[in-house]
């Protein structure tokens, strides 16, 4: 009878592809967030991010994204 084992190539490529998967969701995931956080619609900046390849949508949104608007800080007066 033989045993199955998995040769180390196909370990290394498993393990790549997965750590390249999260990094990628990884990426995609913190951009939609900051595009919302931002007051623009986080899918419209996911999808164009994605299709020109994830590190290069990414960098496009760093250098084109708008401003952060700050959020006001209430404060309550004691009388």
């Amino acid at each position: 009878m033989e045993t199955f084992l998995p040769d180390i190539a196909s370990l290394l490529f498993f393990l790549t592809f997965a750590v390249y998967s999260f990094l990628v969701i990884f990426m995609l995931v913190w951009t939609y967030h900051d595009a919302e956080s931002r007051g623009v619609m986080g899918w419209l900046v996911v999808v164009p991010a994605f299709m020109t390849g994830t590190l290069l949508g990414v960098i496009l949104w760093l250098v084109f994204r708008p401003a952060l608007k700050p959020e006001p800080v209430w404060v309550r007066v004691q009388e």
